[in-house]
């Protein structure tokens, strides 16, 4: 039996808009971005080694998985953030809709506020992997899905870092000048860094 979809009443509705204008998703993007800064910072403190007969050992930073899952969920805010500001309807009836997915190369190209999505499209199908599987869980739903943990390579982290900036600072730009999202709601964002 299928679920009836589930309705809100208009002061839900624009409490929901508020809490999912792009300003949010901004401030949410910069927090996750801070932390895996933090930990990309204390690379090397904690190391693990496997050790098999016969196989050479395998070593890698115990903060790799973790750095990749906050910049993958990072970047996935900036991008709705983006994609909200250019397309309010997304947050209208209570609800998220057209931005449901992890996948960030393919919310990248839905954005025409992002700049360079073909070149750049290398950073957002690595984040996208290890946030689909081996960032998020120690394993997939099946054999099929058993892929190794990447690796937060200095080139992958120099990129992703210069792209959040501009992102950032693109967003900032656009709040100043304000947002209108559903119901009229309205808003204008002054930013003192």
């Amino acid at each position: 039996m299928a679920r009836a979809a589930k309705t809100f009443t208009h002061d839900q509705e624009l409490a929901f808009v508020d809490a999912a204008n792009p300003h949010q998703w901004l401030l949410t993007a910069i927090s996750l971005h801070d932390q895996a800064v933090t930990l990309w910072r204390n690379q090397g403190r904690a190391l693990t080694t496997l050790k098999r007969p016969g196989q050479p050992d395998e070593t890698w930073d115990d903060t790799n998985r973790a750095t990749f899952l906050l910049a993958a969920f990072a970047m996935e805010n900036m991008l709705k953030a983006l994609l909200i500001y250019e397309n309010p309807a997304f947050v209208a009836g209570g609800r998220l809709t057209e931005v449901a997915s992890h996948d960030l190369a393919k919310l990248a190209v839905r954005s025409s506020l992002v700049p360079y999505q073909t070149r750049d499209n290398w950073v957002f199908e690595a984040l996208s992997e290890g946030n689909l599987s081996w960032a998020r869980y120690p394993c997939g739903r099946d054999a099929d899905d058993v892929r190794p943990e990447g690796q937060f390579t200095v080139d992958l982290w120099v990129k992703y870092c210069a792209m959040m900036g501009a992102y950032a600072n693109k967003l900032r730009k656009l709040l100043t000048k304000g947002w209108t999202g559903p119901y009229g709601h309205h808003g204008t964002w002054e930013f003192t860094d």
